[in-house]
């Protein structure tokens, strides 16, 4: 069997975004059942929670009927609702806590940071701009230009302008749904714990480390002494 490969030596990390690098899970999830409530439906946490990181199409047949998701009217209500709540309260979360140390640590061991995230494109540029992560950054996907996760169209064309294979990059995220797209693009990922899904959820998927949090994380990454 070949040898699993060293985490330190990847060349091109992905991340994930929401519940990764950035404390927005518990904004989007009470964000997805106010909106539930707005429009007149009933959606628990878990679910909300569950969802986080799925495509639109996807995410909308688990939270509603198959009449309700194919009515567009209600659909765009559920959607300004949802984006109402969560940009009124996304001024006020940040990174976890190590992650710009982390990232710019990365950068200058001269390894390629790149974004895979289920936010819109301007939903990422304007995270990426406020927490000063934009310059670290070379490359990003969102579902606007891609297929969503847990499609692995993102992280193919991620690979493709950094110029890699996919043995020379790893995927960071907190939910199975992170994980399965590493699977289906044959990259390595490493599960973190701190974000939409438990531990034991992510354990499951066989990612070759599970990390509680991002010092974790950067010992794996980047050791002392390399």
């Amino acid at each position: 069997m070949p040898a699993e490969p060293n985490l330190a030596d990847s060349k091109l990390i992905i991340f994930d975004w929401d519940g990764t690098l950035f404390q927005s899970i518990e904004l989007i999830q009470n964000s997805i059942v106010a909106a539930g409530v707005d429009v007149g439906e009933t959606i628990s946490p878990e679910l909300a929670r569950h969802i986080i990181g799925l495509g639109l199409k996807a995410a909308q047949q688990l939270l509603f009927s198959e009449a309700r998701g194919a009515d567009a009217g209600f659909l765009s209500r559920f959607h300004r609702a949802y984006r109402d709540r969560y940009e009124a309260g996304e001024a006020q979360i940040q990174l976890y806590e190590g992650v710009f140390s982390l990232i710019s640590e990365l950068h200058a061991r001269g390894k390629i940071i790149a974004v895979a995230t289920a936010k819109s494109r301007a939903g990422i540029e304007r995270s990426l701009e406020a927490t000063r992560l934009k310059p670290y950054v070379s490359h990003s996907r969102t579902p606007e230009e891609c297929r969503p996760k847990p499609d692995p169209q993102m992280l193919h064309e991620i690979l493709n302008a950094a110029g890699l294979p996919r043995e020379a990059a790893v995927m960071v995220g907190d939910t199975t749904h992170d994980l399965l797209m590493a699977q289906n693009a044959g990259v390595p990922a490493i599960a973190i714990t701190h974000g939409a899904h438990a531990g034991a959820e992510l354990t499951g998927m066989n990612p070759l480390a599970v990390c509680a949090d991002i010092a974790q994380l950067r010992a794996l990454l980047c050791p002392q002494g390399r």
